[in-house]
């Protein structure tokens, strides 16, 4: 039996060198197909985490708008987050339009799946398109303060061509979403 094309790395120890709610930190000691021996920074959040574009009216989507700490700025976004211990994707899905933006899918697709930093993030996400939205109670997270905005669609894809939606999440699902609308 012939190796295969690329060597997996093999991981020699795993050392926890932070952690809080959102977060655990490791610092691997790894060597390489090579031979050599390296560290190697893992982050792993708690859960895996959806991404989730909600169709409203023909071809609008409900965007979110934001302060995020780490870019000091109020981002474009889709709802998303974290899911619960014990959540299926869909559960999480329909968890998170109820809390960031006030409203119930009646069905959700799953678009894809995606790792959101292949380098240093262990972390997997699953992206939707959410149909036939109904009102529901907002039951927003204390770190939160969201302003809900309706978009057009295809302005949601001039904003990714200029920049103003820079969150990977966010772009993958507009994108996928634009193309499974316009497939229909």
């Amino acid at each position: 039996m012939s190796k295969p094309f690329i060597q997996p790395w093999k991981c020699l120890n795993r050392k926890c060198v932070y952690q809080n709610p959102w977060i655990t930190v490791y610092e691997d000691n790894v060597q390489l197909p090579n031979g050599h021996e390296t560290i190697y920074g893992v982050v792993v959040p708690p859960t895996d985490f959806v991404g989730i574009v909600p169709i409203i009216e023909p071809e609008s989507v409900v965007m979110v708008r934001q302060y995020r700490y780490i870019q000091g700025d109020v981002t474009w976004e889709i709802p998303s987050g974290a899911m619960d211990e014990g959540e299926t994707p869909q559960e999480a899905a329909q968890r998170e339009l109820r809390e960031e933006i006030g409203y119930r899918a009646k069905s959700f697709e799953l678009l894809n799946t995606m790792r959101s930093n292949k380098s240093i993030m262990d972390d997997k996400g699953y992206i939707f398109l959410a149909n036939g939205l109904t009102r529901s109670k907002a039951k927003s997270d204390e770190t939160e303060e969201i302003k809900i905005v309706k978009v057009p669609l295809q302005k949601t894809l001039e904003m990714i061509e200029n920049s103003e939606i820079t969150d990977c999440v966010s772009i993958i699902g507009l994108l996928l979403a634009s193309r499974q609308i316009q497939e229909l």
